[in-house]
């Protein structure tokens, strides 16, 4: 009979395995292209144009040894055809590699299990992606994406890798790297900003842990900002997960108004606390407070419809309906008379509509509430 100790030696033999040859986000596998300075720009319209669509290719398999489920990315309009093509046979490759290792040592480790007498647990492998910026005007032509690919082999607990992929979308698609985010002085920034961040919870990291990035760096793009991300185990404790650290890209315009300031403020929407990207709360030169549309209403539980030919959004939830227009002062409830706010609708340089918290609570006649930096929307 062998040891638990032999069967955790086998666990993190076969994760080292799945992930041996991976660093960071596999740039070095992405279709061959030289990298190009990249400014992100601001747009005047709630609604991506040009934004890449991404679908799934399902594999599920299922033995007495290993279970799989993969949900492969199947990237569609990309400028760049031929690039497109080349990432998409990287993406399924990759998986499928990750699958084939997968099933031959869950193979191997079986037999040596009838072999020697003890308990085999099935091996599983899970790959899934999300798409982080849509490549669209709104995020300035920048596509990203992550795909996580978990593996368990045994132990504890599997074993998580990220890799991620960021194109700028264009005739010829180039791939995007930090130093074309940050300049020539890159990692300096970015060393500074995650040292800064650690130096805030040093007992979620280990001591002297992070020395700084490394030139294939892991990294996607999302609302704004450029996000580093760990593996587990790299410079955190298992307990800490795959650490992240959102860095702004320089120049990006984080405010609705030139007069806006960003406020500190929660923002709870019936009961859920939104995430500092979905919920940033800005206060204007005037002092009203305004929140982004989307995120709160669908929170509430309307549909919003982006109306091109009115340039407005259309919010709808059973016989409750109401239309937001940009640059308009004037907002309407179930068709009646429009109601001045005092504000107009504002768009920020991510393409997010922000609108006074009072059309929540005027408008849509929603519970709102604020006290001691925290605003309750129900």
């Amino acid at each position: 009979m062998k040891t638990p100790f032999k069967l955790l030696t086998l666990s993190i033999a076969g994760a080292c395995l799945l992930t041996a040859g991976v660093s960071g986000s596999r740039a070095s596998a992405e279709p061959s292209s030289a990298s190009v300075p990249v400014q992100a720009v601001p747009i005047s319209a709630p609604v991506q144009q040009g934004a890449v669509k991404v679908s799934a290719k399902a594999v599920q398999e299922k033995t007495d040894q290993y279970s799989a489920d993969l949900s492969i990315p199947v990237i569609e309009g990309l400028k760049d055809k031929k690039y497109q093509d080349q990432l998409n046979d990287i993406l399924e490759r990759h998986a499928m590699k990750d699958l084939e290792l997968m099933k031959k040592q869950a193979a191997n480790d079986a037999a040596d299990a009838k072999k020697d007498g003890y308990e085999f647990n099935p091996y599983e492998v899970i790959v899934k992606y999300e798409v982080k910026a849509e490549g669209g005007a709104t995020d300035g032509g920048m596509f990203s994406i992550t795909v996580e690919t978990y593996v368990y082999t045994g132990g504890a607990h599997g074993i998580s890798r990220t890799d991620t992929y960021n194109v700028l979308n264009q005739d010829a698609a180039k791939r995007i790297e930090l130093k074309d985010l940050f300049g020539a002085d890159y990692k300096q920034t970015i060393d500074k900003h995650i040292k800064d961040e650690i130096a805030k919870h040093p007992d979620d990291y280990f001591k002297d842990g992070f020395e700084g990035i490394v030139d294939t760096q892991s990294f996607y793009i999302h609302q704004g900002s450029a996000v580093i991300v760990f593996a587990p185990y790299e410079i955190a404790p298992y307990s800490t997960g795959m650490p992240e650290f959102a860095i702004p890209l320089p120049n990006q315009a984080q405010t609705p108004g030139a007069d806006a300031r960003s406020k500190p403020h929660t923002l709870v929407v019936n009961g859920k606390k939104l995430s500092i990207i979905d919920g940033t709360v800005y206060t204007d030169a005037k002092g009203t407070v305004t929140v982004p549309l989307r995120s709160v209403a669908e929170s509430l539980g309307y549909e919003l419809k982006w109306n091109a030919e009115q340039q407005a959004v259309e919010l709808q939830k059973e016989a409750q309906w109401s239309i937001v227009r940009m640059g308009k002062d004037e907002y309407v409830m179930n068709k009646m008379a429009p109601v001045s706010l005092g504000t107009a609708p504002a768009i920020n340089s991510e393409g997010k509509m922000y609108v006074p918290l009072a059309f929540f609570s005027d408008i849509l006649k929603a519970d709102v509430k604020s006290e001691a930096g925290t605003i309750t929307i129900r």
